[in-house]
């Protein structure tokens, strides 16, 4: 590349000076897989981070010639950017130092999840008849695991560069990958081999190992995520609260010294707020097993749906809190007159209008997830209960194509009519990598691939023995268990935000009641204004707080959609709540 070779000609320098302070940076390269010598990858970095000086000078300049009191988007009292921009070099800098180890991080992840699975092949595979190297080399034709594919080809990378023998290009490349169960794979691998052991027997034990890791790493994966709920509730419903007391006591009580502006709650309530949820789901992102494929056709119904919520949002909310913004009367006529008819307090248009803007998005979207899910479910359970049946027809001695068309009408929920699909095409000779594929464009549940392509590359490759179809039928039969005890180990987490959501209503409801009953007692409280201000981000917040919860239960965003839709409805249920427990002008419209 011509920027790296003018960086390593002019700054090959700044390049050597760094690797002595830098160690292990070539380790982090190679695990990256980025592909740069390392005094070249520093120099590149060296060479940006100079160039970032042009910063600093740039404000000095325009301070220098007079312009700044002409750019009104930069403060006057900016000059504090000027010491600030000068440790901009260094950020870079330290970015650029880091960025290999935290790409190698990643790598690392994606191969936790994917080396148990790659495991299971090897060993299927090996059952079959192939060597475990074979079996190994067979994955960079697989793109069910792109981060093992990708191990895989830098093994042959570095035999064929260094031309060493496949063992020692094992251990090399299981050296600078900082997983166990990595390097425990390969190096008892290649250390099983030129022992003389049984190389067969150490990779099945080796994929059982694994897989009772990966349960034991689902367990404590609920008490990670159980802290996180808490913490979750700490923030979003205890600071919630407090912030909405601040508000309400420096509202209700303007000569009080405490409180907060309109405009700073608004920011905390709708900028500040969703950042966090977001941060937590990120958060929950990370602990949760995360599979190579996903199904994002909820999100695709969920993103159709959301230009009708933003057009009802623009017209049920906004008016009320600036007339400017009114397009549509008709909406907003609609929306008070519906809250007439549910006998909702004057200033909660706003909080009914967002709460339907935000169920046009959550119900079609919950649908779609039950509908999507549900289906991948019962195809999952029924690909595992098709493979232990056709390991009790195989000791028939029946080929694997006449086991398959021997069970091809038999009831495997929404397996079935996949299995119809594949046995006709095999009888009518169709290529069995084309059947794959045509399977795989239909379905986008990786358990289920992994599992199909499993039994297809076993009879491409060694014909389906008893041997190997009994080893698929028993790793199906794990995953199916490791995935029931990830969902009875989180299920128990649903109820913590149904409580918080519930104490975030109630506490609404009883500081509104307190503040407007304070009109009585001589202190000026302007309710209408209270309840607009106050109950529209309570319904945002409900709602956000669903789909938190489902993310941190599940693993998926899209489940959220339906505690999304019950905790609005708790927030609706409290809006209409405070609403007829007030007393007087309130109830304005009956």
């Amino acid at each position: 590349m011509p920027l790296e070779n003018f960086s390593y000609a002019h700054f090959s320098w700044l390049g050597r000076g760094l690797s002595k302070i830098v160690r292990g940076i070539e380790h982090d390269l190679d695990a990256a897989d980025i592909k740069m010598y390392h005094e070249v990858y520093l120099s590149l970095i060296g060479f940006i981070s100079i160039l970032s000086l042009s910063v600093p000078v740039a404000f000095t300049i325009i301070l220098l010639i007079g312009f700044w009191p002409e750019m009104p988007f930069l403060p006057m009292n900016g000059l504090f950017l000027i010491p600030a921009t000068i440790f901009l070099p260094l950020i870079i800098l330290g970015i650029g130092v880091l960025m290999p180890k935290m790409s190698a991080s990643n790598r690392v992840n994606g191969l936790k999840i994917e080396i148990p699975y790659a495991s299971m092949y090897i060993s299927v595979m090996t059952s079959g008849g192939l060597s475990p190297y074979q079996s190994l080399l067979r994955m960079q034709n697989m793109d069910l695991m792109p981060n093992m594919r990708k191990e895989v080809k830098r093994i042959e990378k570095i035999r064929l560069a260094n031309g060493v023998d496949p063992l020692t290009a094992m251990e090399q490349a299981a050296r600078v990958v900082n997983l166990n169960e990595y390097k425990e794979l390969l190096l008892g691998y290649a250390s099983s081999v030129r022992t003389g052991g049984d190389t067969l027997h150490y990779l099945y034990n080796q994929t059982h190992n694994m897989f009772r890791r990966m349960s034991t790493k689902v367990k404590s994966m609920g008490e990670n995520m159980g802290v996180l709920m808490e913490a979750y509730t700490i923030v979003g419903i205890l600071g919630v609260l407090g912030l909405f007391l601040i508000f309400v006591v420096g509202l209700s009580l303007p000569s009080a010294s405490v409180g907060i502006s309109p405009e700073q709650f608004f920011l905390f309530s709708f900028i500040i707020l969703p950042v966090m949820s977001i941060v937590f789901i990120y958060f929950g992102d990370t602990i949760q097993i995360s599979y190579p494929v996903s199904n994002f056709k909820t999100y695709m119904i969920a993103f159709a749906t959301v230009p009708v919520a933003i057009v009802v949002a623009s017209q049920t909310v906004l008016p009320f809190f600036d007339e400017s913004f009114l397009v549509s009367p008709f909406l907003y006529e609609a929306i008070i007159n519906l809250r007439v008819l549910l006998r909702l307090a004057e200033g909660t248009e706003a909080a009914l209008g967002l709460a339907i803007a935000l169920l046009i998005v959550a119900i079609p979207s919950f649908l779609a997830d039950q509908y999507i899910m549900g289906r991948e479910r019962s195809l999952q359970d029924g690909i595992t209960t098709f493979l232990r049946d056709l390991v009790e027809i195989r000791k028939s001695g029946l080929n694997p194509e006449r086991c398959i068309d021997a069970l091809a009408n038999r009831d495997y929920k929404s397996f079935s009519k996949h299995l119809k699909m594949i046995n006709m095409k095999l009888n009518w000779g169709y290529p069995i990598r084309e059947i794959y594929q045509e399977f795989k464009s239909k379905v986008r549940n990786w358990l289920a691939l992994i599992n199909v392509y499993l039994l297809i590359d076993t009879i491409e490759v060694g014909g389906g023995t008893e041997e190997s179809l009994e080893s698929l039928a028993e790793f199906a039969e794990s995953t199916r268990e490791l995935e029931n005890e990830k969902k009875s180990a989180l299920m128990p987490l649903t109820i913590v935000p149904y409580i918080g959501a519930a104490l975030l209503t109630g506490s609404t409801v009883i500081f509104l009641q307190f503040f407007t009953s304070m009109g009585t007692l001589g202190v000026s409280v302007q309710t209408v204004t209270l309840y607009r201000i106050l109950l529209t981000p309570l319904v945002l917040h409900s709602f956000i707080l669903g789909l938190v919860t489902g993310k941190i239960v599940t693993g998926r965003v899209s489940a959220g959609f339906k505690h999304a839709i019950f905790l609005t409805l708790v927030a609706l249920a409290g809006i209409y709540g405070v609403s007829n427990m007030s007393m007087g002008p309130l109830m304005g419209g009956f």
